[in-house]
């Protein structure tokens, strides 16, 4: 994952397209790289990154590249029509909601922590589908705002002793911070250069996160961190998981349905005619980017109480593609598509992980998921078992 990391940087500082640019790239990253561990060994970690951050502020298109032709075709994702949920979505959340309402009068506490964890879980999930799908904005380094949400509340209690209830508090907000600098950078680009952005500035939070180890723990992490005494119940706390993370999936799919949603969707649909209409397109998609940090931050909050501890795998490369995988597994034109992405992305882990070379079953598993349900799990079946036989609009970004 690494070496294609470094690969991609090189193209993206180079240029997409120009084969002098990458050449040009690898051999300035090369240099630089080699300086950093000979006078700055601290900056080994991040030095191909912060590069590339720099390189894309200020040259949006890499060294040697070219800016890309004004977009007149409307986007491929407005053909998939945005729907409230039918009756018989809405029957099935209801049943699915007293499923999980019931689920410890019949489970045991390994089941109460796994289904919290898909909870959680789907709520980052839902949070990047958020930018991703609706926002037409896709982000290779989510994981900054979930692992910095982990972060923010487990160092607010460790180090200044605030109560769970706060930290849950306190962590969404420092991610909807964060999400406004980094948004700010990153919504004046688009496509590829944007996605690489995202990565670049969460591998420089990542490696913020390792290096200060007075403050952090490094690698070693951030220990100890509990739910209050009232919550400390695994059955209370899961219905605490399951309330917050539930609430806040159900808020962001209200979002995409108020006029800020349809603004938002707009924007990803055609620039040039809602900049026509009156739209600020980069500001609407910088709030945009704000409320999925936020949302992202809050799931990270309440994961963090819920292992008690966090390490800096939280906010890193292989998280941020744990959670954009779980997108594309269920859906990206679905709107329960994270859920059921998260859902099969956390079982089948947890299933196939007790048996030897688990991660190459669980990669071929993922591989024909991938070729069976094109359109992902929840679209495959949101197509499937659409009303209307035929129907061209069926799998797509409904709430099924």
């Amino acid at each position: 994952l690494n070496v294609i990391a470094a690969a991609f940087v090189v193209v993206v500082v180079g240029g997409m397209g120009s084969i002098p640019g990458a050449f040009l790239a690898a051999l300035i990253l090369g240099e630089l790289t080699s300086f950093g561990v000979l006078f700055i060994p601290q900056s080994t970690l991040v030095m191909m990154f912060f590069v590339m951050a720099v390189v894309l502020v200020i040259r949006p298109y890499g060294l040697l590249g070219k800016p890309e032709g004004v977009e007149h075709t409307v986007s491929e994702l407005a053909q998939w029509p945005l729907r409230k949920a039918s009756r018989k979505l809405r029957v099935t959340g209801a049943v699915l909601a007293a499923v999980l309402l019931a689920f410890p009068l019949f489970a045991g506490s390994f089941q109460l922590i796994l289904i919290g964890e898909i909870a959680m879980f789907a709520l980052a999930c839902m949070s990047l589908f958020f930018i991703t799908g609706p926002g037409g904005m896709v982000s290779f380094g989510h994981a900054a705002f979930f692992g910095g949400g982990a972060y923010a509340a487990a160092l607010f209690v460790h180090h200044v002793n605030t109560p769970m209830e706060l930290a849950l508090l306190l962590a969404p907000t420092c991610m909807a911070l964060l999400a406004l600098v980094i948004g700010w950078f990153c919504v004046r680009l688009s496509g590829v250069y944007l996605a690489m952005l995202t990565l670049a500035f969460a591998q420089i939070c990542w490696a913020v996160v390792c290096q200060w180890g007075r403050f952090t723990g490094g690698d070693d992490g951030v220990l100890g961190i509990w739910p209050s005494p009232w919550a400390g119940n695994e059955v209370i706390f899961y219905y605490l998981a399951i309330i917050i993370s539930g609430g806040g999936i159900l808020a962001l799919r209200y979002l995409l349905f108020t006029p800020f949603g349809y603004a938002m969707r707009a924007c990803r649909d055609s620039r040039l005619r809602a900049a026509a209409i009156g739209i600020h397109v980069r500001r609407r998609q910088w709030y945009s980017f704000a409320v999925a940090g936020m949302f992202a931050g809050l799931a990270g909050g309440i994961y963090v109480f819920s292992k008690g501890s966090v390490f800096p795998y939280e906010m890193s490369i292989p998280r941020s593609f744990d959670i954009l995988l779980s997108v594309l597994l269920g859906g990206i034109h679905s709107l329960s598509g994270p859920v059921v992405g998260s859902a099969a992305f956390i079982g089948l882990e947890d299933l196939i992980s007790r048996v030897h070379f688990w991660r190459l079953i669980l990669g071929s598993i993922f591989i024909l998921l991938v070729v069976c349900f094109p359109q992902g799990i929840a679209g495959y079946f949101s197509a499937r078992f659409a009303k209307e036989p035929g129907d061209q609009e069926a799998g797509s970004e409904r709430s099924g």
